[in-house]
């Protein structure tokens, strides 16, 4: 028998061709229902998750090219952290700004060190041990990795059925919005004291030691530090306060011995703080009523001439945390705070606006807005996809309903506007001028907004739906 013939002998049929290439064929697939599930699923995911993964390359490609000089990193964590290494104190301004400073000099000063607690100088330490490209990419590296996980409590917050895609979606408008730029671009610290912050409110009854850790780090950037432990007082959550302020004690005392060896006495020390915090509350981008600053007094103080010094900031310290203190009081269980949404958008506020803040530290306000969109987004979730109504994990309905819900996220959307947008480039475009003061305005302004709604979504609630409900919120929003 000839070679071809022998290869045409054991060549399959038409028959049996016809039926492998049925076999992966549409039809055949189609026939199946469970491999028609199959391939429609890993096409869809493979659309969502290609998407995504585009949407956040694009995102971190338009601030990559700040990886390895972040300005505000330098002044804030590795410059402080040279000056531990080289004897001297970083609280000295004059000091600060002879040796680091002019290094990194900014439109307002000659580059100084703000009043930082003593904590944030472990951090410094840490990355002073790294030349500064090197830490300046790895704080960048970590950056963004901090808000990757901040997206993924967004993203459960707003709907526990939202998987990765969605959650690298949320990281890529995290990357985009104005508070998430900044932290990349100039090399903020709000990433991390926003991570902290969090842990302090979902831990506080559940973990109390870890919630008094998180607290002892949050300390250690006084305008998130200091709202949440004022919180935690009128609260009278008084085991967490006390562990919280015991770490924080015993981890500054090294720091503050070696600063008062440096600065010559623990004398000389504390007049070096006095005079930097009044450098700060004198400088034309941190004084009260300045163009960047986005807290209550501010807002009053920019448009009402007068005198605005300690005693103002104090009271209205005081006054904002007191009002928040007071509806999360009654719309909570004594030895903590529950987490429904209204809750969690007054410690977000009371956070940003009762003491002296910067846009960038509006990534404060990423989780308790979307708690407050929860309810919303999961109804139009089901209605668009035709699915059964919503229900927390446990089957008991959400803590938000009716006109609660549709107040407190009718209130959340100027904030969310205002925190998303790019607003100095909206007012120019507006042609309104340079647009820092009216931005900052504007922002505070739908920053009390949105505290309005959630007073006014706590009040008038009946105990027994806040007490049956709170469980299933906990459950459902705790990160």
């Amino acid at each position: 028998m000839s070679r071809r013939r022998r290869v045409l002998k054991h060549a399959p049929g038409r028959a049996e061709l016809r039926g492998r290439v049925a076999l992966f064929s549409p039809t055949f697939l189609s026939d199946d229902p469970t491999l028609a599930a199959v391939a429609r699923f890993a096409g869809r995911r493979a659309v969502r998750w290609t998407c995504a993964l585009a949407l956040l390359g694009v995102a971190v490609g338009t601030v990559a090219h700040s990886a390895t000089h972040g300005t505000d990193f330098r002044l804030n964590v590795w410059y402080p952290g040279q000056a531990l290494f080289h004897g001297r104190d970083p609280y000295d301004i004059a000091s600060f700004e002879r040796y680091y400073g002019v290094h990194v000099r900014e439109m307002f000063s000659d580059g100084w060190f703000p009043l930082y607690g003593p904590v944030h100088l472990w951090l410094a330490a840490f990355f002073a041990l790294f030349p500064a490209s090197l830490a300046s990419a790895f704080w960048f590296a970590l950056n963004l990795a901090g808000l990757a996980v901040i997206a993924a409590v967004v993203t459960k917050a707003l709907d526990r059925r939202l998987g990765g895609p969605a959650i690298v979606a949320v990281t890529a408008l995290l990357v985009l919005s104005r508070p998430g730029r900044a932290n990349l671009e100039i090399g903020q610290a709000a990433v991390f004291y926003t991570l902290v912050t969090y842990v302090a409110w979902s831990q506080v009854r559940r973990r109390p030691w870890l919630a008094a850790f998180a607290l002892a780090f949050a300390l250690g950037k006084p305008p998130f530090g200091l709202p949440l432990l004022a919180l935690l007082l009128v609260r009278r959550m008084w085991t967490v306060l006390g562990r919280g302020v015991a770490v924080f004690v015993v981890a500054s005392a090294p720091l503050v011995a070696w600063l008062s060896v440096n600065a010559g006495s623990p004398a000389s020390l504390w007049h070096a703080v006095i005079q930097n915090l009044s450098y700060t509350d004198k400088n034309p981008l941190d004084a009260t009523g300045s163009s960047g600053r986005i807290d209550a007094l501010s807002l009053i103080a920019r448009y009402v001439h007068g005198s605005f010094g300690g005693a103002a900031e104090v009271g209205a310290f005081v006054v904002v945390v007191g009002i928040a203190a007071l509806v999360v009081t009654r719309a909570s269980a004594p030895g903590g705070w529950s987490l429904a949404p209204a809750v969690l958008m007054l410690l977000g506020l009371a956070t940003v606006l009762s003491v002296a803040h910067q846009y960038y530290d509006l990534l404060v306000l990423a989780w308790p807005l979307a708690a407050a969109l929860h309810d919303p987004a999961s109804r139009l979730v089901d209605r668009l996809g035709d699915r059964p109504a919503h229900r927390a994990p446990t089957g008991a309905p959400s803590i938000e309903l009716g006109w609660r819900a549709v107040v407190l996220a009718v209130s959340a959307l100027p904030a969310l506007a205002v925190t998303v947008l790019p607003g100095n480039e909206t007012v120019k475009i507006l042609g309104l001028g340079s647009g820092t003061a009216i931005v900052s305005t504007v922002t505070t302004v739908a920053l009390l907004l949105a505290m309005g709604g959630a007073v006014v979504s706590l009040a008038d609630r009946p105990p027994s739906a806040t007490d049956s409900s709170r469980a299933a919120a906990e459950d459902h929003l705790a990160a």
